[in-house]
């Protein structure tokens, strides 16, 4: 008998063949809801104060070598990058390492909400434990929705339109270089002038009016 007829037989009787086996990697990986977890920002990337909500999320930077990925933490109260971590695996470590960047900076021990995609980095357990550890409250966006993490899609967009795109790189340590030169040099000193201009409308709005004699 062939295949197709004893498929067929069994069908008829209403049998099944034996399961297909899972691809290799299926196995092993974190589901992709956990306990929880829910969107806590539903799209709302504006914040009152600093250090109380981060964004999170992984681009990949092509050079000549090899692929490099960065992970940045972005402060919506003025969106700054407070913690990056580059490496050419996108590892759970390295993203790790960026929001250890973030803690270290972080002035008060407050619960600040942390959102990101539902990539296996996030969801993975190492993950998951250090924040429980450090006050950050995890926040994921729903299966297949970008625009729930478009602060660090935004920022992204800026670092390759304003530089990356301009320049080709021909090692991992060239283009960590280039990024950590736009990021430092560039984005956060203009994000710092710009809260600072803001603060100062304000207060020159606050400011009482000089009523003349």
């Amino acid at each position: 008998l062939s295949l197709n007829r004893v498929a067929r037989l069994m069908a008829a009787d209403g049998l099944q063949g034996w399961p297909r086996p899972k691809r290799r990697g299926q196995q092993g990986r974190p589901a992709l809801t956990l306990p929880g977890v829910r969107n806590r920002l539903e799209r709302d990337f504006s914040a009152l104060e600093p250090e109380t909500k981060w964004v999170t999320d992984i681009t990949e930077i092509k050079t000549q070598q090899s692929k490099l990925y960065l992970c940045i933490v972005l402060d919506l109260f003025d969106q700054r990058v407070v913690g990056w971590s580059m490496h050419h695996r996108q590892d759970r470590q390295m993203v790790i390492r960026a929001v250890q960047m973030a803690v270290w900076q972080r002035q008060e021990s407050y619960e600040v909400i942390l959102h990101s995609d539902r990539g296996t980095q996030f969801r993975s357990g190492d993950y998951q434990r250090y924040l429980a550890a450090n006050s950050l409250v995890c926040s994921m966006s729903a299966v297949g929705h970008c625009g729930d993490n478009a602060a660090c899609e935004g920022f992204f967009g800026l670092l390759k339109r304003e530089r990356i795109y301009r320049t080709s790189y021909p090692t991992l340590d060239a283009a960590r270089a280039d990024v950590f030169d736009y990021i430092e040099r560039r984005h956060n000193p203009r994000m710092r002038r710009r809260v600072a201009r803001q603060d100062q409308k304000v207060a020159a709005l606050l400011e009482p009016s000089v009523i003349s004699g």
